[in-house]
């Protein structure tokens, strides 16, 4: 793309970008974080967020920064195209809008496809003369009117030559109305006035629609579906042109269904409490005995007889004595290393490293093993099953 358009902008979904990023930086506070660093329309935000950022995850902060700023961060995107989308949302909405004629061969697929933008632009034009009666598109008068109600917090102050500093809560923007540019850098982004400029707008008693660029206007929109696209005739009455006859290409029919929605990530499928989370790398816990390594299904202490309550004193009981008999054999490393060195340094029994979570686990089986016998062997004397013994 650069190759073939060295002089365009070149922009990177930020949805598509997040889906790499959380598989390494995970947690719906980084994700937010991400998004309100793409959203900073300054250079100035930019940067603090990147530094709540790097507070939050300096690995993450690192991954960011290696991106380029002006693939994925408003801040730094050209203010021509008037143009801050952060999706490429335009492709997703046509091959949905598509999603019936991918099915056919290649000259029906042209066809319906050729049928829906003529329908389309039909609607278009109707819908221009019946319901729309201002003289820009609803969508930007939304915006505008949202900006709108935004200003009511914004604070305007006169300069001179219609420059206003205008104060927002504990922070200041400067705004030119002659030039049309914010310091937030909205206004020139996307043409349409930021809270900021609306409230110098208001002080200078200026309709903010007389702002507005042309693009937004109806005749644009007008222009843009003013040519209708012709019906064709029937393929019987096509004329024959002696062309290389068009084959279908080999088709190799699978197993199943063939998908036509999107392949959703882990963290887009929705659940009851947000999104649903990967659990790679997180240790089960049983519900009955509240041990690790295993369910309730596959719980030993229940399956011999042990309620709930009874089952999770045992396995206390022994995480307990596992962890004493640990640290006591800490105890006993330090002290025959000091013996060795012939040196008692107290650095070197504070600098031992306890044993590690396999290590514990480990012995915490092996003793819980050795306890099970036990009540085993108590079980059946209790219950006089006689013992065999083999000669």
């Amino acid at each position: 793309m650069k190759k073939v358009f060295p002089e365009s902008e070149h922009r990177f979904c930020v949805r598509h970008l997040y889906s790499n990023f959380q598989e390494k930086f995970k947690g719906e506070v980084l994700k937010n974080q991400l998004w309100t660093c793409a959203r900073s329309s300054s250079e100035d935000s930019w940067k603090r967020n990147m530094e709540k950022m790097k507070a939050l995850d300096v690995g993450a902060y690192e991954w960011l920064s290696k991106m380029e700023p002006n693939t994925w961060v408003r801040a730094y995107f050209s203010t021509f195209p008037k143009c801050d989308i952060l999706l490429n949302n335009n492709c997703e909405v046509f091959n949905k809008y598509i999603l019936e004629a991918r099915e056919l061969p290649i000259l029906s697929m042209f066809e319906k496809i050729k049928c829906q933008l003529m329908t389309r632009h039909f609607n278009k034009r109707k819908e221009l003369e019946n319901e729309i009666s201002s003289s820009f598109c609803p969508k930007i008068r939304k915006k505008l009117a949202r900006n709108t109600e935004f200003a009511n917090v914004c604070y305007p102050m006169p300069s001179g030559a219609g420059v206003f500093q205008v104060l927002v809560r504990d922070y200041q923007h400067i705004v030119d109305l002659t030039a049309k540019t914010c310091d937030c850098r909205r206004w020139q982004l996307t043409g349409i006035p930021c809270c900021h400029a609306v409230s110098c707008l208001r002080h200078e008693k200026i309709p903010p629609e007389s702002v507005l660029p042309s693009c937004y206007s109806l005749d644009a929109y007008n222009r843009a579906y003013a040519n209708s696209i012709w019906p064709c005739k029937d393929k019987s009455q096509w004329e024959k042109m002696n062309g290389p006859e068009v084959l279908p290409p080999f088709y190799e029919k699978r197993a199943g269904r063939p998908p036509k929605a999107r392949k959703k990530q882990a963290h887009e499928v929705p659940g009851r409490n947000g999104p649903r989370l990967s659990k790679h790398g997180v240790t089960m816990h049983c519900s009955h005995c509240s041990d690790g390594g295993h369910n309730k299904a596959g719980c030993r202490l229940k399956k011999m007889g042990f309620n709930s309550e009874e089952a999770k004193a045992l396995v206390a009981t022994t995480q307990a004595t596992t962890q004493l008999e640990a640290q006591e054999e800490a105890m006993r490393a330090a002290a025959d290393q000091v013996n060795e060195n012939e040196t008692p340094d107290a650095l070197n029994i504070s600098s031992t490293q306890p044993p590690s979570l396999v290590e514990m686990t480990q012995a915490s089986s092996s003793v819980l093993s050795e306890m099970l016998g036990e009540v085993r062997f108590l079980l059946m004397y209790d219950m006089d099953i006689p013992l065999i013994f083999s000669n």
